[in-house]
């Protein structure tokens, strides 16, 4: 008799964030291809280039219609495959899609969930990090932690899938640390895959700022607005990720109501991790950064540089004539279209298309300039 054929497995990372997920994403985006020879396809994102040079991303999926919208088609148009992989953090708060719908296809694929957890002790700080360097939140953490809700939502979503008979393996990374990449790709079953090419430690990816850092662009939030400070952090994370970031400390009445609000979904998530990766609300936690921390030279220069992406005046005066092409019915002159990127490029300094125009058009400029004097 004829064993039946094995399913497909459809692999879904869906974080928590600040949980090592940047990290990951890089790892498998930069082996895209190897993996694909090794029958594993982590699928190509608009944001794969900026996955493979270890800057913020968010993953191989969008947020929205993550599940029949995208993740099915993608493995329906690429058969043949063992393994499919994706991994995003949107996905943890978005999981009611896959709840109502998985069940409608799991004669055709075995699904598996991987979540990563932390101990609420330091994802209070590392998410309240999070809201400030990409979400342009202002105000301290101690009114962030109102609204803090991760260990509850990982707790909720263990009860579902428990519920609903979805394979799912949850992770520690207040034990495992630096070790979560290795361990996940471990899991995955790629870890010799990934290291027989681009190593799977690609170093710290979407570091957390330090409490200088973390200061001035909550200042820039209050003061200019989401986008610039989130264009600020980007900016510092990606160009200095050697940096040690340092995380708000909790005082005693903040770690009170933490333990409080958390003990039950820790109690859960407990449940369902090995005896030595429990999560241990009662762990001594690391000593306080400095609080009078201040940026150093380096850090000052780069905001320097970034800061000044901010429209002035002039900028209005010169964005106001290119736009009165269009009362002259005249054609959008070269010169024109490079200034209007250029202010694109102060939006997405790090956007692929924007630099790969400028570059063409400068270049072509350049060279009609050559033609011309000679």
């Amino acid at each position: 008799m004829t064993a039946p054929e094995a399913r497909p497995k459809i692999v879904l990372h869906i974080g928590q964030g600040k949980t090592g997920t940047s990290a990951l994403q890089s790892a498998l985006a930069r082996n895209h291809a190897l993996l694909k020879r090794a029958g594993v396809l982590y699928p190509e994102h608009a944001s794969a280039e900026q996955a493979r040079a270890g800057h913020v991303m968010s993953g191989n999926l969008d947020p929205e219609n993550w599940f029949e919208g995208q993740v099915i088609p993608i493995v329906a148009a690429a058969p043949g495959y063992a393994t499919y992989v994706f991994s995003s953090e949107h996905l943890f708060r978005r999981m009611d899609a896959f709840f109502a719908a998985e069940g409608r296809y799991r004669d055709l694929y075995d699904f598996e969930i991987l979540m990563a957890v932390r101990s609420p002790m330091e994802m209070l700080p590392a998410v309240y990090q999070q809201a400030v360097k990409r979400g342009g939140f202002h105000e301290d953490i101690a009114a962030f932690a109102e609204h803090e809700t991760s260990t509850r939502i990982a707790a909720d979503l263990v009860a579902a899938m428990e519920r609903q008979g979805i394979a799912f393996t949850l992770f520690n990374y207040s034990v495992i640390r630096d070790a979560i990449v290795p361990r996940i790709l471990d899991h995955i079953g790629i870890r010799a895959i990934i290291e027989g090419g681009e190593a799977a430690t690609v170093g710290r990816v979407n570091r957390s700022l330090t409490l200088a850092e973390l200061a001035f662009v909550r200042f820039v939030n209050q003061i200019f607005g989401a986008d610039y400070g989130r264009l600020i952090a980007d900016t510092l994370v990606n160009e200095l990720p050697d940096i040690e970031g340092q995380l708000p400390p909790l005082d005693e009445a903040l770690r009170r109501d933490v333990f409080v609000r958390n003990r039950a979904a820790v109690e859960r998530l407990n449940a369902c991790l090995p005896h030595a990766e429990q999560i241990d609300l009662d762990a001594e936690q690391p000593p306080s950064p400095r609080a009078d921390a201040t940026l150093s030279a380096e850090q000052a220069a780069l905001i320097r540089r970034i800061f000044p992406s901010a429209l002035t005046p002039v900028d209005g005066v010169i964005l106001r004539d290119i736009a009165m092409t269009y009362e002259r019915a005249a054609p959008l002159a070269r010169d024109e279209a490079i200034r209007l990127m250029e202010y694109a490029q102060k939006a997405r300094p790090h956007g692929q298309i924007i630099a790969g125009k400028l570059a063409e058009w400068r270049a072509a400029r350049d060279t009609d300039g050559d033609q011309t004097e000679g």
